[in-house]
C-alpha cells in the first residue's frame, strides 16, 4: 500500500510529526521511512511544513487546515496575534500575507513553506494566554483578543502613543471600533491585560483608550 494512504489510515490528525510516523512503521527501517516520506513529499502526498512537521494533502485531509492552525502548531506555545488577529477581527483594513503570531520563547522565529510566510515575536505578558481565546469555528485556534492583538503590536513596536488619533493613523483602525472592544470587558481587566507587560508604553495605551472611552 502506498506510504502516504496507509498513514492516513492510522493518524487522525491531518498535521503529524516524524514521531507519529516513526510510532507506525514501527517495524521498518529509519532509512525506509525517509524513503518514503521522500516519496510523499515528492507526489505531494503531504507538505512538509517544518523540520519533522508535516501536512496532508488537501485530497487526503478529513478537514479543512486554515493558516491559523498550521501557525499554532508549527511554535508552540504560540498563539496568532498582531496584524493577522487584527485583521481576522476587521480592526484593519490591509490584507495580511504573513501569518504572525506571539511566542513564549525569547526567541523570534520566522517559517516559510507551500501554505506560506510565518513569523513569531517574543512577547513578555504574564501570564503568556491573559487575554486569548480559542475559536472553534477556526479549528480551535488560539489567538489574541483585539485588544490583546493592539498591545502585543505596540509591545514589539517599542512606540509611544498621546492619543487615539495617534493610533488611528498609525494602524488605520476607527475609533469607533476600538471603544466598541473597550465596551466587551471591564475597566479592571483591561488594566490588569495592560500591566502584565510591565512596560510604560502599554499602560499609556490603557490610559489613553480609558480617556477616550469615558
Amino acid at each position: 500500500m502506498d506510504f502516504a494512504y496507509k498513514l492516513r489510515e492510522h493518524i487522525k490528525r491531518d498535521i503529524f510529526t516524524l514521531q507519529d510516523i516513526k510510532t507506525i512503521f514501527n517495524s521498518i527501517t529509519d532509512p525506509a521511512i525517509h524513503s518514503g516520506i521522500t516519496r510523499s513529499l515528492e507526489t505531494r502526498e503531504f507538505l512538509k511544513l517544518k523540520r519533522g512537521l508535516y501536512l496532508f494533502a488537501k485530497n487526503l485531509q478529513r478537514g479543512s487546515i486554515s493558516k491559523l492552525v498550521v501557525a499554532n502548531k508549527l511554535y508552540d506555545p504560540s498563539y496568532i496575534s498582531f496584524e493577522s488577529a487584527l485583521s481576522y477581527h476587521g480592526l484593519i483594513p490591509e490584507a495580511v500575507y504573513t501569518t504572525t503570531s506571539a511566542c513564549f520563547q525569547r526567541k523570534n522565529k520566522t517559517f516559510s513553506n507551500d501554505l506560506g510566510n510565518f513569523s513569531f515575536d517574543y512577547i513578555s505578558s504574564r501570564p503568556f494566554f491573559m487575554g486569548v481565546q480559542s475559536h472553534k469555528e477556526e479549528g480551535g485556534v488560539l489567538m489574541a483578543s483585539p485588544l490583546k492583538a493592539l498591545f502585543d503590536l505596540i509591545y514589539i513596536r517599542r512606540k509611544n502613543y498621546n492619543s487615539i488619533l495617534d493610533i488611528e493613523n498609525d494602524f488605520r483602525i476607527e475609533p469607533s471600533s476600538l471603544l466598541q472592544e473597550i465596551s466587551k470587558i471591564s475597566i479592571l481587566e483591561l488594566e490588569i491585560l495592560a500591566k502584565s507587560y510591565k512596560k510604560k508604553n502599554i499602560y499609556l495605551l490603557y490610559e489613553i483608550l480609558i480617556k477616550a472611552f469615558k
